[in-house]
């Protein structure tokens, strides 16, 4: 009774910190916890460009990977815990980590107008036919913004992708890799991404 009660508590306590993180788009310079275990990984994810306005809120859904291993997020490990209901659906949040970084550059998009998705500690739920693929809801943002989407050509800047502002996406690149490499020195790791700069 008393580990039901418990995981009970960390389902709720999950999904709140979910829903908040994702609503307030944390900034990863702020709130940038490193925890083992499962994740969705965002950063070169492309998004609907359907935006849903819920609340005054815009959000859009990214199509991300689920990994296992290392991550840096916006929340403690056990609200990270992924949850996997009845319907074999799993709940796990949007963190970041490297993994992409090797044979990916990073893609800047500029101008006032330019949407992009923030997923950094977003809510995420795995698609129910494809276990390695989630789908996640992330906040829309504007103005200028950096990632490993798009393949490093112009014309794409146009599609929404998830990606970071670009002093965001710098730390998080920097933190992550000296993070680890002083932490964990055997855990395979990629140096921060190049930078292609698209426009």
């Amino acid at each position: 009774m008393l580990l039901l009660r418990l995981l009970a508590y960390a389902a709720i306590a999950f999904t709140l910190a979910s829903v908040s993180a994702g609503a307030q788009a944390k900034d990863p310079k702020m709130f940038a916890i490193f925890c083992d275990g499962p994740y969705a990984l965002c950063i070169k994810a492309p998004c609907s460009k359907d935006i849903v306005v819920s609340g005054g809120k815009q959000t859009v859904e990214c199509s991300c990977t689920v990994q296992h291993g290392w991550s840096m997020g916006p929340a403690a490990c056990i609200r990270r815990v992924p949850i996997t209901g009845a319907n074999g659906v799993t709940k796990l949040m949007s963190t970041y980590s490297n993994f992409y970084n090797g044979p990916n550059q990073n893609m800047t998009c500029k101008g006032s107008s330019q949407q992009w998705a923030n997923c950094y500690g977003a809510p995420c739920v795995t698609d129910p036919n494809d276990p390695s693929r989630a789908r996640c809801t992330c906040p829309v943002r504007t103005g200028e913004m950096v990632t490993l989407g798009g393949g490093c050509d112009k014309n794409r800047c146009g599609e929404m992708w998830s990606a970071a502002r670009p002093n965001e996406n710098e730390f998080a690149n920097n933190n992550f890799f000296s993070y680890m490499t002083k932490n964990y020195p055997y855990y395979p790791v990629n140096p921060p991404a190049k930078v292609c700069g698209a426009i």
